[in-house]
Formats: structure tokens, sequence, C-alpha cells
């Protein structure tokens, strides 16, 4: 009888759906196969492999992707659908892991130990892949690695299809000839600095000294002296992380000039967001607003709360109302809006001693309606000006049925 293999010691997997709502939709209609299928309004949210063979990709407009790639098939897409495809993901992904963090179209999961079970990480990471295509029907990239920046990193190396894994030991010398702009907190300025020091791959940046790091990028030099060696910072698998942000956007079914209809579209969408914060049981500091004109331009802002912290979908309001007014000053149409909301810090659960009556009474408002949205689903209450979307648009139990839905970032 042959023993197993030992197993690793951290061991994480990553797993990526390839062109995740355009494979949904090539699943769902056999006639789009192997055909360049565009999903998004306004500008691409996903796009397959066909599509991106023409130089699409996701955030483009649409109008430049159409005159890019003519024969492209265009869809608004249903998030209701997808969600569903991705739970049907990730329940496979966690008879391999024992614990799993998920987002859009992404999830690591902690795999240390289940090489016993499953063989080899490699052997873990292609058997996964293929229950996800037996199950679900759709294409997943996996990365195997000590830590998840290594695993993110080997599974997009290999996309679409494709199973990496980095073996222990073999840290330095999978990340040295990578550009530094695959490192975690790498943008495009970071980068461009990097560059102006000759500075193009991770191995190169080795060069640098940790103080001088340190000197140009503070904290988060410090990071990258870590990650250019193919060591982690602060990235445990951890599903209760919360998040850096909770946003909410969707395009319009047409672009509209119409105030009321955006006032009740930030509305809903804002209600949305401060839902999912107390759900998380955080409060938010700032509230931001960004929208999307017809011709491209894309304007956003913004602000503190002015009581600071809070939970109350009614104070956040005031403030992106405000912001909305300002952005929103173009005789241009809309053909997108979004919120987000940033700053976290935990929420108590209980009222302050001294707590003004105002705030107190938004509180327990805010308490009710979430009470009962638990209950009957949250179409049960549409508050305040998002009322005016009554008659306007669909809705299920989940709430009114949106073009363009994001989910929390």
């Amino acid at each position: 009888m042959n023993n197993p293999p030992p197993a690793t010691e951290s061991l994480v997997v990553y797993v990526d759906i390839d062109a995740f709502f355009a494979s949904v939709e090539q699943l769902l209609i056999p006639v789009l196969r192997n055909r360049p299928v565009v999903v998004g309004n306004g500008c691409i949210a996903s796009c397959s492999y066909e599509a991106r063979r023409f130089g699409l990709r996701a955030g483009m407009p649409i109008r430049q992707a159409v005159r890019m790639c003519p024969e492209a098939v265009v869809l608004d897409g249903s998030y209701p659908i997808y969600r569903c495809f991705a739970e049907g993901v990730w329940d496979v992904c966690r008879q391999y892991t024992c614990g799993l963090e998920t987002f859009l179209d992404e999830a690591y999961g902690d795999a240390g130990g289940m090489e016993r079970l499953y063989g080899t990480p490699m052997a873990l990471g292609r058997a996964l892949q293929r229950r996800v295509i037996e199950e679900v029907g759709l294409a997943v990239s996996v990365g195997l690695a000590s830590n998840r920046m290594l695993a993110k990193l080997a599974g997009e190396s290999v996309k679409p299809r494709g199973v990496a894994c980095v073996p222990p030991g073999e840290e330095e010398a999978f990340v040295a000839p990578l550009g530094v702009e695959k490192l975690p907190g790498v943008g495009g300025a970071t980068e461009q600095v990097l560059k102006d020091l000759n500075i193009r791959t991770a191995g190169e940046l080795r060069a640098l000294p940790l103080e001088f790091l340190r000197s140009m990028f503070g904290r988060r030099g410090e990071a990258l002296y870590e990650r250019c060696r193919g060591r982690d910072v602060g990235a445990d698998i951890a599903p209760d992380r919360p998040p850096r942000t909770i946003s909410r956007e969707t395009a319009f079914a047409k672009p509209t000039t119409d105030r009321q209809e955006v006032r009740a579209m930030l509305a809903y969408l804002l209600d949305r967001a401060m839902g999912a914060l107390r759900e998380k049981k955080l409060l938010a500091r700032r509230v931001g607003v960004y929208i999307r004109y017809d011709d491209g331009a894309s304007p956003e802002a913004a602000a503190a709360m002015p009581g600071g912290a809070t939970g109350a979908t009614g104070e956040a309001f005031a403030v992106a109302a405000g912001l909305l007014e300002q952005l929103f000053a173009r005789r241009v149409a809309l053909r997108q809006v979004g919120v987000v909301l940033s700053s976290f810090s935990p929420a108590s659960g209980e009222g302050l001693l001294f707590e003004a009556p105002s705030h107190e009474k938004h509180r327990r408002l805010d308490q009710a309606v979430d009470d009962i949205r638990r209950r009957y689903g949250h179409a049960a209450v549409v508050r305040g000006e998002a009322s005016a979307l009554l008659g306007r648009l669909p809705q299920n139990d989940n709430g009114f049925i949106l073009r363009t839905p994001s989910l929390t970032k």
C-alpha cells in the first residue's frame, strides 16, 4: 500500500472563473460558443477569449469595442443567473479546501493537508478544475502556492483553463522574471517610478534595499520588499475580513436626463450598500458617488459623513445626494450611476448613552427595515426616493431587477 504524499505546511488554492459572465452566456446559448461575446452596458463587464483576440478588455467602452470587433455579440447580462453559477463553482471548491474566501469571479481557499486526500497539489488543482467543468460547465484557472499572492500569480500565468503550482522553496525563482506591474501594490504611478530607476522585473527590484523602498513608498515599500521575494504580507485566508469598500452601481435602461429617476436609483443603490454594511456590522465614515455620461465622461466625488461614522441609510443619502448635485451638472444624459462606502469601523451594536434622538430614530428605522427584509425579501420595503422606481423597473423578491449590478468590492 502506497503512503500518501506528505502534506505541505501551507497551501493556498486560487480559483478564477475564466471570462465569467461571457462564459455563462456561451454555456446557456450554444450558438454563441466560439464567437466574440461581450457582456455590459456602456462599458465591458466581461468578454470572451474570442473577443479578447480583437483587443477587447474589461472596462472598455462598448462603442469602442463594437468598432474594433463589429461581429461581437453584445449582451446586457443577468446578475442573478451569474450569482447562481458562481455559487455552484464555490460549492465545488469547498470540497477541496478547509476555508474559502469568495469574490465576484475568484476565490482563495486554504488547502493545507488536503493533498492527503487528493495527492500532489497539481493533482488537487486538476481534480478541482475537472469537477467544476463536470458539475457547473464552466472553465476555471487554478493556482496553488504557499501564500495567496503567489497562488494568484500562478493561476493568472496559465489562463485560461490552466493549473499551476509554485513548489515550496521555488517562490523567489518563480517571482523573479515577473514584471513589477504584476506585484500587488504596484499601480501605474509606482510602476513608472520603478521604470525610471530601470527596474522592470521583481528580480531587479530585489536590488533595492529595504530602507530605500521605505523612503520612496513608505509602508507600501516594505510590502514590495517582501513581495518581490515571493513573500506575501498580511494576506492569510480570512473569510470574515472586512472589505475595504462596499459599492453598488448600475446602468440605466436608456441614457436619461430625468433627475428624479437618477436620484431614485442613487437612493436604491445606497440603500443596498448600507444594508450590506450593517450586515457586516460596520460603520462608514465616507461615501462616494460616481456617474457616467452618455459621452463617456465619468466624474466622481466623495465626502466624509458630517456626524462621523454611521450605519444609517438616511444620513448617508443626505451626503450622497449632495454629491450627485455637484456631479450631474451638464445637459448630457446619464448612462450609469454608482455609490461607494469606505473608511470602515466596527459597529458596537448598541446605541450611545447620550445618542441624539434623530440618530436613534434612524438606527431603529434601519433595524426594522432590515428585519422585514430578512423575513420577506428585499422587495418587501422600498424606501424614500427609491419609490420613484416603482412601475419603472421590474421587481422580484430580491428587489428591482437592474441591468448591470455589481457585487461588494
